[in-house]
C-alpha cells in the first residue's frame, strides 16, 4: 500500500508528459489483462459449438481489442499534454478515427467468422455455401458505411447533403439498371429459397433441361445434355415453373409412347413391352414396370410403357435403349408400328 501511495503521489506531481506516458503504460497493462477476459467470454458464449468457431473468433478479436484499449488510453492522455485547443481537437479526432477503424476491423472479422460458422453448422437454412458470399458482402457494405458515417461525425462533417445526393443518385441508378436489380433481387430469393442447387438436374418451364453448374446473383448457368452452358437471367427463372428432379424421388421415371396397328393382339403387345422393360439392367423391379392402353389413334392403338430407373439422369439412356429394343422385338413378333397414311382419290372430269 505504501508503494501504491508513493506511486500515486509521484504521478500527480510529475510533468504532464510523464503523466501521459504513465496513462499509456497503464493502458498497455490493461490491454494485456483484457485479452484473457475477452477470450473467456467468447469461450463461454460459444461453448455449445462443435467446431473451431471460438478459436477463430478469439484470433479475430485479439488485435482489435488490444489496440482499442491502447487508443482509449491515448484519448485519456492527450488532454494532459496541455496542447492548444485546435491541436488537441485534431489529435483527438485522429485517435477517434483510428478507434473507428479498429472497431470496424474487429466487427468485420468477427462477422465473417460467425457467418462461416453458421454456414458450416447449417443451423440457419438461409446461410449456406451459396448465400455466404452474399451475406459477407452485405456485412462489408453495412460496416464500411457505418464506419464512414462515424468518421464524418468525428470530424464535424455535415452528412445531410451527402445523404440527399446519395438518395438522388440511387434513384437514378435504380431506373437505369432496373433489369439488373430485378435479376439480383430474384437471385437473392433463389439463393435463400433454394429451389435448386449446383449439381441438380432441373427442367425449366421454357424447356431448358440440364445440370445446374452455377448459381449467381444475376444469372444461373445450366449445362445441357448437348454439352452447352446456358446462362439464364434470374428474373426469368423466378417467373418460370421449375422441376427439380434431383430433390424429388431418388429414382427417375421413364415413359415411352408406342403405337401398334389396328388388329394387333393387345395382350401380346403388353406382355412384350413388360418383358423388354424388366430385362433392362437399369430398370427397377420395385415399383414394377407398367403398360397402359391410352388411346385409339387415327392410325394406331396407343400405349405408354412406364418404369422407374435408378437415377433421374438414367432416364434418357433407358428411353433410348427401350426404343431400340422395342423396334427389334416387335419386328421379330411381326407387330407393325404404323405411321399416318392418307388415301388420295382423284376424280376425272
Amino acid at each position: 500500500m505504501q508503494f501504491i501511495d508513493s506511486f500515486l503521489q509521484f504521478a500527480s506531481s510529475a510533468h504532464p508528459y510523464v503523466q501521459a506516458l504513465l496513462v499509456l503504460g497503464a493502458a498497455l497493462v490493461a490491454a494485456l489483462f483484457v485479452l484473457p477476459l475477452v477470450a473467456g467470454a467468447v469461450k463461454f458464449l460459444t461453448r455449445k459449438t462443435q467446431n473451431d468457431t471460438d478459436d477463430k473468433l478469439i484470433a479475430a478479436l485479439n488485435k482489435p481489442v488490444f489496440y482499442l484499449v491502447l487508443l482509449v488510453g491515448a484519448i485519456i492522455a492527450l488532454p494532459m499534454l496541455g496542447l492548444p485547443s485546435g491541436a488537441l481537437w485534431a489529435l483527438q479526432a485522429l485517435v477517434k478515427t483510428c478507434m473507428i477503424l479498429v472497431v470496424s476491423q474487429g466487427i468485420l472479422r468477427s462477422t465473417k467468422v460467425l457467418l462461416d460458422g453458421a454456414a458450416d453448422m447449417r443451423r440457419l437454412e438461409v446461410i449456406n455455401e451459396q448465400t455466404l458470399p452474399l451475406f459477407n458482402n452485405l456485412s462489408l457494405i453495412v460496416i464500411v458505411a457505418g464506419a464512414l458515417y462515424a468518421m464524418f461525425l468525428v470530424w464535424g462533417i455535415d452528412v445531410t447533403a451527402w445523404l440527399a445526393s446519395a438518395g438522388i443518385i440511387g434513384i437514378a441508378v435504380g431506373f437505369a439498371a432496373k433489369d439488373t436489380l430485378s435479376n439480383i433481387i430474384s437471385g437473392i430469393f433463389i439463393l435463400t429459397d433454394k429451389p435448386y442447387s449446383i449439381g441438380d438436374f432441373v427442367v425449366l418451364g421454357s424447356g431448358t433441361t440440364g445440370i445446374v453448374s452455377d448459381v449467381g446473383l444475376r444469372s444461373t448457368r445450366i449445362r445441357t445434355f448437348d454439352d452447352e452452358e446456358v446462362t439464364i437471367p434470374n428474373a426469368s427463372i423466378a417467373n418460370e415453373e421449375i422441376i427439380n428432379k434431383t430433390t424429388g424421388p431418388d429414382t427417375g421415371r421413364v415413359k415411352v409412347n408406342i403405337g401398334v396397328a389396328y388388329g394387333t393382339n393387345l395382350k401380346q403387345v403388353e406382355e412384350l413391352l413388360l418383358d423388354i422393360m424388366k430385362a433392362h439392367e437399369l430398370v427397377l423391379d420395385d415399383p414394377e414396370p407398367s403398360v397402359r392402353f391410352t388411346n385409339f389413334g387415327e392410325s394406331s392403338l396407343d400405349f405408354v410403357a412406364s418404369c422407374r430407373v435408378r437415377a433421374p439422369l438414367d432416364v434418357y439412356t433407358v428411353q433410348h435403349d427401350l426404343r431400340h429394343r422395342i423396334i427389334d422385338r416387335f419386328a421379330e413378333a411381326n407387330i407393325e408400328i404404323p405411321f399416318p397414311q392418307r388415301d388420295v382419290n382423284l376424280k376425272k372430269r
